[in-house]
């Protein structure tokens, strides 16, 4: 799986923790509540990860591009990993 397909769904996570914490939000105005208001707080802390980790990928966003064409013609010329980049893997390579 390549960068810029977890990138894409590291969107989609961001996409499904802005719908939930919106749902949590309006639970949070139809019934205020110490419940309602962890679970909204919750959802806000997950969305706030989110929207960190896709910011730190938007504003490096050449460098994701060019580490990932790197690794792709390594790997077509090569069977050994880079071990130099310029941004940190989204994922353990394994």
């Amino acid at each position: 799986m390549s960068e810029m397909t977890l990138i894409a769904e590291d969107i989609l996570k961001t996409m499904k923790a802005v719908d939930e914490a919106y749902h949590a939000s309006n639970e949070l105005l139809s019934e205020t509540n110490h419940e309602k208001f962890d679970t909204f707080k919750a959802r806000m802390i997950v969305l706030q990860e989110q929207l960190s980790k896709l910011k730190m990928v938007l504003d490096n966003e050449e460098a994701y591009a060019m580490d990932e064409l790197i690794d792709a013609l390594n790997h077509a010329y090569t069977t050994h990993e880079i071990q130099y980049r310029r941004t940190p893997r989204m994922r353990a390579k394994g």
